[in-house]
């Protein structure tokens, strides 16, 4: 009798606790967290650290799945469905067709390298309000920059005097149909043509395109290694992507979770900008293996080129996003 009473209780233990967590399970917070590059990474491995710290901090509270590799569509589709609040956290570059605003942040030479860049894209700079301002109005949050290497110049042929924005170089290179890119490459004395990132590889086997900018070491190394010649490290923009947070979400979190989620976020974008430059000088190297010739230059060798696109580039930015957007950035870099 007394074994069957045990038998009972333990019955008894176990369906509370197998109930106790169902809805434990269905208690939990689920994000989905979407992004746009390959498993293997940097950043996919950034939106995994993210999901771990985040579920650790909240004690399983908010349960992360996490989509790379456009698995729930591109970074045009993604932003669109953060809007939506069908989607509710990424880290995406951001498309321009809603706001031409949002290309602020690739102005090109807002930084000359990653200790001025860790300072312009810092938590509560002037950037990073005002890039919070601009995804506002969309209905999304914004909460770090990642840093994702600096631009250069992949060419399959050599330009004529490479510093100086007066001369032309004799070198057709390939832009994304942007306005800023294509804009700041032709002040820098090059032709320019818009060919789609799918078809570039064979635009520079075939002579269609004989170079492109844009791409970090890393995306130089990693895509083109094959059919580049030279590289030029010249520190044109800063690839960046952006961690945002539907509204939607937002609002449905406890104050306790968004403080959680928005300090996690801050500090691994903030880590992003040291991983980016071991990156940069790792496939420096690699591309040296590989038989590119590769240029790097000290700042102060860049600040024709950089003084040259603030004095002639930047104003056609401030025409794409707002002349009074611009001058505003414009007295704010003046003024440090």
């Amino acid at each position: 009798m007394r074994m069957k009473k045990f038998g009972t209780v333990l019955c008894v233990a176990l369906v509370v606790a197998l109930a106790m967590g169902a809805l434990s399970a269905e208690a939990a917070i689920k994000l989905r967290f979407a992004g746009q590059n390959p498993i293997e990474h940097q950043n996919t491995k950034a939106m995994n650290q993210v999901k771990e710290m985040i579920e650790k901090a909240t004690n399983g509270e908010i349960v992360i799945e996490v989509y790379p590799a456009s698995q729930l569509g591109d970074y045009t589709l993604i932003y669109e469905e953060l809007m939506r609040g069908s989607i509710d956290f990424a880290l995406i570059s951001i498309p321009n067709q809603f706001d031409p605003a949002t290309q602020i942040s690739t102005t090109p030479f807002m930084a000359k390298d990653y200790a001025e860049a860790k300072k312009v894209y810092a938590k509560g700079g002037w950037l990073f309000n005002k890039v919070a301002e601009i995804q506002a109005k969309q209905g999304i949050r914004f909460l770090a920059f990642n840093a994702d290497g600096f631009g250069g110049l992949g060419l399959t042929k050599e330009p004529v005097d490479v510093l100086n924005p007066a001369v032309k170089k004799g070198v057709l290179v390939r832009v994304p149909p942007i306005p800023v890119f294509k804009a700041v490459v032709e002040d820098m004395g090059y032709q320019t043509v818009s060919i789609p990132y799918a078809e570039l590889y064979t635009a520079l086997q075939t002579g269609i395109a004989e170079g492109w900018v844009g791409g970090a070491p890393s995306h130089n190394y990693l895509g083109f290694r094959d059919v580049i010649k030279h590289y030029y490290q010249l520190n044109i923009y800063l690839e960046n992507e952006q961690y945002l947070i539907s509204d939607e979400t937002w609002k449905k979190l406890s104050p306790e979770h968004q403080k959680i989620i928005e300090d996690i976020v801050a500090q691994v974008g903030e880590e992003s900008f040291d991983i980016s430059a071991r990156d940069d000088a790792f496939y420096l190297e690699k591309l040296k293996e590989a038989g590119t010739k590769v240029y790097t230059y000290p700042a102060e060798q860049l600040a024709e080129l950089a003084e040259n696109a603030k004095r002639t580039t930047w104003p056609k930015v401030g025409k794409l996003i707002g002349e009074d957007l611009m001058n505003e950035m414009i007295k704010t870099f003046e003024s440090k």
